[in-house]
C-alpha cells in the first residue's frame, strides 16, 4: 500500500520540476527573440525581378503630369549594368530654377533611397539608382543616389 502523502509528494516534485524546466527555457527564448536573424546575402536576380515589376507598373503611368510642370517619362531598368533610371520632363528652363535647387534635389534623392534598407542594400551591392530630369530646353541633369 502506498503511504498517504507519497503520491502528493511525487506530484509536487513533478510540478516543481515542470516550473523549473519552463523557467530555464526563458533565457533561451529571450536570447532567440533579441538576436537578429542571420542576414541573407543580397540576391541580384531577385532584386532585378522586383525592380523590373516596379518599372512595369510605373511605366503604365508614363506621360502623366505629376504637377503643373513635371511629367513622368518612365523608368528604365538595366539588370546587367545594375541600373534603374527614373525619367522626368520638367517644363521649365534650368536657369529659371531657384538657387541651390540641384543640391536640394540631390539631397532629397539620396535620402529617398539611402534611408530605405532594401534600396540601400542594392546600392551597396553596385546598383545605381538614377533620376534624370530633362528640361524643356533639352538640358538634362542626373542624380545618382549615393549613400
Amino acid at each position: 500500500m502506498i503511504p498517504p502523502g507519497s503520491r502528493r509528494r511525487s506530484q509536487r516534485v513533478r510540478f516543481f520540476a515542470g516550473i523549473a524546466m519552463r523557467a530555464s527555457t526563458i533565457p533561451i527564448a529571450i536570447t532567440l527573440t533579441l538576436v537578429p536573424p542571420p542576414a541573407l546575402p543580397f540576391d541580384q536576380d531577385e532584386f532585378c525581378v522586383a525592380v523590373t515589376d516596379i518599372a512595369r507598373r510605373m511605366n503604365a503611368r508614363k506621360g502623366r503630369w505629376l504637377d503643373r510642370s513635371t511629367r513622368h517619362d518612365g523608368v528604365v531598368v538595366d539588370c546587367p549594368s545594375k541600373t534603374l533610371e527614373a525619367k522626368r520632363y520638367v517644363n521649365a528652363d534650368p536657369d529659371a530654377m531657384r538657387e541651390g535647387w540641384e543640391a536640394r534635389k540631390e539631397q532629397e534623392w539620396n535620402a529617398a533611397y539611402c534611408d530605405e534598407e532594401a534600396w540601400r542594400e542594392a546600392i551597396d551591392n553596385g546598383w545605381s539608382i538614377v533620376s534624370t530630369l530633362t528640361f524643356r530646353t533639352g538640358d538634362q541633369v542626373s542624380f545618382i543616389a549615393e549613400c
